[in-house]
């Protein structure tokens, strides 16, 4: 019984909605009939009523457009201007209709309208890889083999577009990221005379840190798919970093072990510049993107001074730090809301 009585309330909000609409709509045809017939200081008061609601948003154009012209013909520039400040904030992506009136596309080309800022929300998948500067190693080097092994992660980040000059934005981005790699090492060791064994160090690791990139982009292109190309850098907080270490060895039982805290041994900052490339395809108020960019570790991720302060990896798991840069490609599926803004062109 209850569902009957809220169908019923639905019913009747939309019955007066309904209403309310065909009555706007009369209004706005009463407000046409006047234009046309040069009665137009009753215009601005007529169509008052409706403008906040009843009138859809075509008809909300049409409404906004008799005020104004209402205004010009009446002479008054200042509340002429006010209407087309009201109207640019609400339509700033309003395109030039060509039955539009003259009076009206003049005074709209006198203002200058643009993407003032942009609200920036994106996500994708990352792949990260070390790139080792010097090389550790428990056994012999000379007979060992070192290799990393790039690692899949995800990121999400919030950021902020300024508009500076024509083309030319800055950017500045807060991004959460979970990256992950593996570093691995196999070696001959020498068991007796003329008698060698196999081993395979594997170390996975993970690192949880949040992302503030600062960059530069420029657009090209034209219509409503443009591209854009990124330079610029970041500094990156890490919060957590852990590693998972097993090793075999022929002739012996493989070691495995789980994911272990490695923070102390890992720097909390790091360094990085980034370059990409992007695409946006323009909506309404705003764009879909797609932003590629990679990313350059500039400094060492490894504690140096904390490298043998473990002797459970290097003794268990025949593994030692190598110093490493942490390098990453991200790729980013994002929705980027534009903040017009509206000035009138001072000639």
């Amino acid at each position: 019984m209850r569902i009957f009585y809220y169908i019923l309330l639905l019913f009747f909000l939309s019955g007066l909605s309904l209403k309310a609409q065909k009555s706007c709509l009369n209004t706005l045809r009463e407000a046409k009939e006047l234009y046309e017939e040069g009665l137009i200081d009753e215009i601005p008061e007529l169509l008052s009523d409706c403008m906040e609601s009843g009138f859809t948003r075509a008809q909300r154009t049409e409404a906004y457009k008799l005020i104004i012209l209402a205004y010009l013909f009446d002479d008054d520039q200042f509340q002429a201007e006010r209407m087309m400040d009201e109207f640019l904030k609400k339509f700033p992506e309003y395109e030039v209709m060509p039955n539009d009136p003259v009076e009206f596309v003049y005074l709209l080309e006198s203002y200058k309208t643009s993407s003032f800022y942009s609200l920036n929300l994106f996500f994708g998948p990352n792949f990260s890889n070390p790139r080792i500067t010097e090389l550790y190693s428990t056994l012999d080097q000379t007979q060992a083999e070192f290799n990393d092994k790039t690692g899949t992660g995800f990121h999400i980040g919030f950021g902020v577009s300024r508009n500076l000059w024509k083309d030319i934005n800055i950017n500045i981005d807060a991004i959460y990221s979970w990256q992950n790699f593996t570093l691995v090492e196999k070696s001959d060791i020498q068991v007796r005379e003329s008698i060698r064994s196999f081993s395979e160090s594997i170390v996975e690791e993970k690192i949880i840190k949040v992302d503030v990139p600062l960059s530069f982009t420029y657009s090209f292109g034209k219509g409503n798919l443009k591209y854009f190309a990124r330079a610029g850098g970041m500094v990156s907080f890490i919060t957590d970093n852990t590693i998972r270490p097993e090793r075999t060895q022929s002739g012996v039982e493989s070691l495995s072990d789980k994911e272990n805290d490695i923070s102390l041994h890992r720097k909390d900052i790091s360094f990085a510049v980034l370059a990409g490339l992007g695409l946006d395809y323009k909506i309404p108020r705003g764009y879909l993107v797609l932003d590629l960019r990679y990313h350059v570790g500039l400094n060492n991720m490894v504690i140096e001074k904390e490298r043998y302060s473990s002797p459970r990896y290097w003794s268990r798991y025949y593994y030692i730090d190598n110093d490493f840069m942490l390098d990453h490609l991200s790729i980013s599926f994002g929705y980027y809301f534009s903040i017009y803004q509206s000035k009138k062109n001072r000639y």
